[in-house]
């Protein structure tokens, strides 16, 4: 029987998903509703399969849900992460596959999709799985059918975060310590890589992804 953790801030969600696994053959070992908890959850109760909202980041630690995500995948290895989200953002979905989340479902698609990745889980086909929202945004994505996007450098995710904070790239500069001219590289190469063609899109790209 497969342990299984819950994590999200609305406990609608939590009572939807136990819902939606009663009668599956696991065990939900925990629920909780910020990222702490999360973390410390993970710690006294380790669990097989971590199904979690995206935005489970604190404000102490920037708020940003790739760095929750990450800091789970690379703290408690041996858990297994799928992703639920409100999310529609291809550039969020390719940062997560990057990651190496073991699969992405929509809160907007069945909630079946949760007993389909964690089968997925369990024969290792079709991982990582992507419910029907997440594989029509990755391959509705401008100029790269199907194809997932680079990951961000830790710096381009700064350079981004600052500006979609309302920083201008002089403040930015000041505040990596780093020249004007790189801080517009970074900004750049961030754009390019996640296929945005304006500020309105970067600054929308980092709300969605809890940047800013």
């Amino acid at each position: 029987m497969r342990r299984i953790g819950l994590a999200d801030d609305h406990p609608v969600v939590i009572n939807a998903l136990q819902t939606c696994l009663m009668g599956a053959a696991v065990e939900i070992v925990f629920t909780v509703r910020t990222g702490e908890q999360l973390i410390e959850a993970l710690r006294q109760s380790p669990c097989d399969v971590l199904i979690t909202d995206y935005s489970m980041a604190q404000p102490a630690q920037g708020g940003d849900g790739l760095a929750m995500m990450e800091r789970v995948l690379r703290q408690f290895p041996h858990c297994r992460l799928v992703v639920f989200t409100m999310l529609h953002n291809p550039a969020v979905f390719s940062q997560l596959l990057a990651l190496g989340v073991d699969g992405i479902v929509s809160k907007n698609d069945d909630m079946q999709d949760i007993l389909r990745a964690l089968g997925a889980i369990d024969t290792g086909i079709g991982l990582p799985y992507q419910s029907a929202s997440v594989r029509n945004a990755l391959h509705a994505q401008p100029g790269r059918p199907g194809a997932a996007l680079p990951a961000l450098s830790q710096r381009e995710l700064d350079v981004v975060r600052l500006f979609a904070q309302g920083q201008t790239l002089d403040a930015i500069a000041a505040s990596l310590g780093r020249a004007k001219t790189t801080v517009a590289t970074h900004k750049k190469n961030a754009m390019d890589k996640l296929g945005l063609a304006s500020n309105a899109e970067l600054i929308r790209y980092a709300y969605d992804a809890n940047l800013a």
